[in-house]
């Protein structure tokens, strides 16, 4: 699958995903969006997840459905979804702020009891270290993209 991104200047960016059978799906973005998907990029090639949010779209999910209330209702959200989703905001945070020292036991806590997952992956040092390098590295490609122009990214479902 390929995650295109084309900024624009006077109006929303794009978010477009081809998917492996060349089907697409697309939706115009603010800059939250964009840098929200760069995030799960970052997380779900480093851990190898298959069925979290890009997995969801390669299979059919259309982007706009995570946007209507009732629709997202009704996925089958993986457990991979559920982390990626958790991950990619804490993520995010940390290039807002600092680093979080114990980024795990803030990744546990981040979850209520009703929505705790069975078992948390716990993430290593060196995954910790490749999310955040990968995502700072995505997230300066995007703001020195200029107006118009697109960056397509490749990942492997």
């Amino acid at each position: 699958m390929k995650l295109s991104l084309t900024r624009n200047s006077h109006k929303p960016h794009i978010i477009k995903y081809i998917r492996d059978n060349g089907s697409i799906t697309w939706m115009h973005a603010d800059e939250f969006f964009v840098r929200h998907d760069l995030s799960h990029y970052a997380i779900e090639k480093a851990l190898q997840y298959t069925s979290a949010f890009m997995g969801m779209l390669n299979k059919g999910m259309d982007i706009n459905d995570f946007e209507d209330r009732e629709k997202r209702k009704q996925m089958n959200v993986t457990r991979e979804a559920i982390h990626a989703e958790q991950l990619a905001i804490l993520f995010l945070m940390e290039t807002e702020q600092e680093n979080f020292d114990a980024f795990n036991e803030i990744y546990s806590q981040s979850f209520t009891n009703n929505e705790t997952p069975s078992s948390l992956p716990s993430l290593h040092a060196i995954q910790l270290l490749e999310i955040r390098n990968s995502l700072l590295l995505l997230l300066k490609s995007w703001q020195e993209l200029p107006a118009d122009e697109t960056m397509t990214l490749n990942f492997d479902c």
